[in-house]
């Protein structure tokens, strides 16, 4: 059964996961991030935004 998973949602899940990791650089958490939910994003752009929305967070709160 395939169910298509939207952008908005997915990039949502990311920053759950890397809440949750806590990735020290960009390139850990695109591995851990591929690895996960590589087969759900096809062009990978859920996973850069998710990512970048990742860090730009925690850059604020420091």
């Amino acid at each position: 059964m395939y169910q298509p998973i939207d952008s908005s949602g997915l990039r949502r899940l990311v920053s759950l996961e890397l809440n949750r990791l806590h990735p020290r650089t960009r390139e850990e958490a695109h591995r851990a991030m591929t690895g996960r939910m590589g087969a759900y994003d096809t062009d990978g752009m859920a996973i850069a935004a998710g990512i970048d929305a990742y860090f730009a967070e925690r850059a604020n709160a420091h």
